[in-house]
């Protein structure tokens, strides 16, 4: 598959690299088919900016934005390693026939490592590497360093790392800032001051009921999430004016033009410099990629850019720094459109600065930042795959010194890791994933589910939904050892009666994070039912729980008899309560009881004994709340160890916060001597009306 990608003035060129990718995903099944079957399957992207893929700035600002596509090829080469992937920039001084064999040349080159290449008029063939020190980029040592006597519009500056990076140029040099941002500033509500943003989302919860507005998960977290930006901004503020820095904040969409223009008119005659930070992420995988998502990056980046320099005056600008990412410089899995986007803010750069030689214009391709975008998730996948973070201060202190003498000639540069932040996908494991197909006929019946009934149905346990979830990683990937599984929901619960659909699809595809596996769950009517990422090695080891009660210095369980718990005699584990505090620890014993056929369980897991964890939310509940729940969602399970089936082990349900539903806590099963085994964290329990008559004591 060749793709030719060619079009007249930025605002084309930016919809040439969305429809480019929107074309990768579409043909990517059908060339690792070929692939599979034996032959060489390549896809292959032609521009003609400079034979030197772009890094002259020849081919202009209107066209450099088609610089992005290496940004697409160096994903592919990642997600898709079955295939021969390279972006190809022609000199556009070559004739068509040569063109044509070049092409055919590089389709055929047994180095199939190499993704990106320059082919000039002369003959040269360029790849792209780093080095020390600036090669021959466009331009000259760029502008003196900022002073108070200018002003810096700083895109996305109010907020996370750019904010960081705001204040420290307001330390280093005190120039105005303005900053822009999404958000929108306005007074704190009387309701939420003095709250801390932990308690935010209560609090928000309950204004909404005291005003009469059904406080739904969504509305509840749109609240709280714009309240805590607000005080994020008032903090970046005071910061720069501490600083001694001249600070403002305006809210805009800079994909908007008209407001652009709009809020930059009356600084427009001031600012002398830009910092770009803006920028949105919609990862997934190349194959799943949404044209509407891929269009809100790729505009974030690039279209916004372009706003903020059509709203200022020509030929004052004397610096631009604008924050790409390695992203872009190395391909990263499941961001392909941002990838493109910062790529093309490479290709940008050295545009400009061939425009506007005195100016300071300079894209830097940055690392991850601890702190930034960067989940404790991904975190912990850098660290196991040896990629460092760039520290907060250490990044700052990198972008301050950009604006100094000695990094005036810089054009393009890397700071962070000189390595991709994701390696390709294990060989034999299918880029579109595998879907696996579970019986339902084999629950029917079974004595365990039978003690698993509410209101009479019987209900397939949430635990043994993430079993499923294991245990079809387990065969699709045997001896991959799942310490970690993330996002676990339940879309709808599985009644098993009568009307129960005949089986599960179950579908297992690599997540945009390597060592990461995404398990989809649909009946076969294909309703959603549940959902969790399962991810690859050892978590973290957990300290040991302090201060625990010692089994058999508690009182007998009652929440079996009393209406707490629906559950029956095969599933009552809970013995004893030790502590019926804020913090509940129960001591618990449960013969191992497999479910049906074992396709809901996995190697050192059991969803029998994984139950009582669950069981022990549903007491919390009613002990602290009077409330009947049920478990909807997991944000994170953690595998030290295999509970202990026929043996006392702990568990201990703590850090328990109100939602808007019903509650969020961590529960720990643990050895009594504290040696923890097993973590759930961000345990959602929800109530619903009519749940308490549902919960009916059983008899046995």
């Amino acid at each position: 598959m060749v793709a030719e990608v060619e079009a007249d003035g930025q605002e084309a060129a930016v919809t040439a690299l969305r429809d480019t990718l929107l074309l990768a995903g579409s043909v990517q099944p059908l060339l690792e088919r070929s692939a599979a079957d034996g032959g060489r399957a390549a896809f292959l992207t032609v521009t003609r900016l400079d034979g030197r893929m772009g890094m002259t700035g020849a081919a202009g600002v209107e066209r450099a934005v088609l610089g992005g596509v290496p940004g697409l090829v160096k994903t592919l080469a990642i997600e898709a390693p079955s295939l021969l992937c390279r972006a190809v920039d022609l000199d556009p001084d070559l004739p068509a026939d040569r063109c044509a064999e070049l092409l055919l040349a590089e389709a055929h080159d047994a180095c199939a490592g190499t993704v990106q290449v320059g082919l000039a008029a002369d003959g040269a063939r360029r790849t792209l590497d780093l080095a020390e020190t600036p090669g021959d980029l466009p331009g000259e040592p760029g502008a003196p360093e900022p002073g108070p006597q200018d002003l810096l519009v700083v895109t996305g500056g109010a907020r996370g790392v750019t904010a960081a990076c705001a204040v420290g140029l307001a330390r280093a040099h005190r120039p105005g800032l303005l900053l822009l941002g999404r958000t929108e500033l306005a007074d704190e509500p009387g309701w939420a001051e003095g709250v801390p943003e932990s308690g935010l989302r209560a609090a928000a919860a309950a204004e909404l009921k005291r005003t009469g507005h059904k406080p739904t998960p969504r509305e509840v977290g749109r609240i709280a999430r714009d309240l805590a930006g607000q005080r994020e901004i008032r903090r970046t503020l005071a910061e720069l004016e501490e600083a001694g820095a001249r600070a403002e904040y305006a809210a805009v969409d800079i994909t908007d033009p008209e407001a652009v223009a709009r809020v930059l008119a009356p600084y427009a005659d001031r600012v002398t410099g830009v910092v770009h930070g803006a920028g949105v992420l919609a990862d997934t995988l190349i194959t799943a990629k949404r044209g509407e998502d891929v269009d809100r990056v790729l505009h974030t980046k690039l279209t916004g850019l372009r706003h903020v320099l059509e709203a200022l005056p020509a030929g004052r600008l004397r610096h631009l720094l604008l924050f790409s990412s390695v992203a872009g410089f190395f391909g990263n899995r499941g961001q392909s459109d941002y990838a493109m986007a910062n790529e093309a803010l490479n290709q940008l750069a050295c545009a400009l600065r061939r425009e506007t030689p005195r100016a300071r214009i300079t894209s830097v391709n940055w690392g991850a930042w601890a702190g930034g975008m960067v989940t404790p998730e991904l975190e912990r996948m850098f660290a196991e795959r040896g990629v460092p973070l760039i520290p907060l201060e250490e990044g700052v202190r990198y972008f301050t010194e950009q604006f100094g003498a000695e990094h005036g000639g810089d054009t393009v540069c890397v700071v962070g890791p000189v390595t991709p932040l994701s390696a390709p996908e294990p060989a034999g494991f299918p880029a579109g994933g595998v879907e696996l197909h579970r019986s339902l006929e084999p629950l029917a019946g079974d004595p365990v589910l039978a003690d698993h009934a509410i209101g009479g149905h019987p209900v397939l346990p949430a635990t043994a939904a993430l079993g499923a979830v294991l245990n079809a990683v387990h065969q699709v990937l045997p001896g991959t050892p799942v310490g970690r599984v993330t996002g676990f929901a339940v879309h709808k619960g599985l009644v098993l009666d009568d009307d129960r659909p005949a089986g599960l699809r179950l579908a297992v595809r690599p997540a945009c994070t390597p060592g990461a596996w995404d398990v989809a769950i649909h009946d076969s009517e294909g309703r959603p039912r549940y959902r969790a990422r399962a991810v690859a090695g050892a978590p973290a080891p957990a300290p040991a729980l302090a201060d625990l009660p010692a089994p058999g210095t508690g009182r007998p369980v009652t929440a079996y008899t009393d209406g707490t718990l629906f559950h029956g005699p095969r599933l009552r584990g809970l013995t004893e309560v030790l502590d019926d505090g804020q913090r509940l620890v129960l001591a618990c014993r449960l013969p191992e009881r497999p479910i049906a056929d074992g396709a809901w369980q996995a190697p050192g897991y059991s969803p029998v004994q994984t139950d009582l964890l669950l069981q022990a939310v549903l007491v919390w509940a009613r002990l602290h709340r009077g409330q009947a729940v049920l478990p909807s969602a997991i944000g994170e399970v953690l595998r030290h160890a295999e509970l202990p089936g026929g043996q006392t082990f702990l568990v201990v349900v703590d850090g328990v916060a109100e939602t808007a539903g019903g509650i969020r806590c961590t529960v720990t099963a643990c050895t009594p001597q504290g040696r923890v085994l097993l973590e759930c964290r961000g345990v959602e329990a929800v109530h619903a009306p009519g749940l308490e008559a549902k919960f009916r004591p059983t008899s046995g």
